[in-house]
């Protein structure tokens, strides 16, 4: 089975701590504000929960087919979730993207979580491939070095592009968040084709409800990771640092530039060009 979650970490920066007070505060005070801190975490994860069970019902009755994808990142666990809850599963499609380079614990997790929520994920994979080995043998071990598009695009944007194609998709949920960085920090929560349903939660927010809820998780974020990609280019990242802000992907795209140099920052499925989905299809 799945064992509970452990307490998530709490960040403090000293940097903005306010300084003390020449007050003498009775412990009866302290233990008084640390439950009005208490009473506000409440208040705001059960807002924050009204409003995304409520976003993902009008997902599944406005529009056609809708699909989340999912990573099974702490926020991707907390949609999933959510989902659930909802009694939602039935009409929201799970796919999950198997790179053929993850990590061995990200698809026993994702066994896991079908068993424990009761639903069986659209697995895709690299076209062509059916295996790490033949994707390896057919493009080689080292083409996220050599071609970081190319690679993208062959275990990543291809393959969400083919699953979204096949269910026939007009609205893809996707746990993107403004606190991610500043690439995605004026995300809405409608946008067009996409649904980003956590846009407005902190990475705080996830693991304060993945706490309170009993919600499943990685084991990896155990062992140092806050947010989990291919075994190539990730690493682990100091817990006390993990609540900064974009401090989730600080262990992402580890020695990955992008073609004009610069460091990469997202996965390439989120920075598709209208263009290129286009002609995507086009060649089905």
């Amino acid at each position: 089975g799945i064992s509970p979650p452990a307490p998530p970490p709490r960040y403090a920066s000293p940097s903005f701590r306010a300084p003390p007070l020449a007050l003498s505060m009775s412990a009866k005070a302290k233990e008084a504000s640390k439950e009005l801190n208490s009473e506000h975490e409440r208040n705001r994860l059960a807002y924050l929960e009204k409003q995304l069970l409520s976003d993902l019902k009008s997902a599944a009755e406005q529009f056609e087919n809708p699909v989340f994808t999912t990573a099974l990142i702490a926020g991707d666990d907390v949609i999933l979730h959510a989902i659930h809850k909802a009694g939602l599963l039935d009409r929201i499609k799970v796919l999950f993207i198997d790179t053929y380079h993850l990590f061995p614990e990200t698809l026993e997790f994702m066994d896991k979580v079908e068993g424990h929520y009761g639903f069986k994920a659209l697995r895709y994979g690299p076209k062509g491939c059916a295996s790490p080995e033949e994707f390896e043998e057919k493009y080689g071990d080292d083409l996220f070095l050599e071609d970081v598009e190319e690679y993208d695009r062959l275990a990543k944007v291809e393959p969400l592009l083919r699953g979204l194609k096949e269910n026939k998709t007009k609205l893809w949920i996707n746990g993107r968040r403004r606190d991610h960085g500043f690439e995605r920090a004026a995300l809405e929560v409608w946008e067009d084709e996409k649904m980003n349903p956590l846009a407005f939660w902190t990475f705080e927010d996830c693991w304060n409800y993945i706490h309170a809820q009993g919600v499943p998780y990685h084991p990896l974020h155990d062992d140092g990771y806050p947010s989990v990609g291919d075994m190539h280019s990730t690493l682990r990242v100091d817990k006390d640092k993990w609540f900064q802000y974009g401090m989730e992907r600080a262990g992402r795209f580890q020695n990955m530039q992008n073609a004009d140099g610069s460091a990469k920052t997202e996965c390439g499925i989120h920075t598709i060009p209208k263009t290129d989905a286009k002609d995507e299809e086009e060649d089905e």
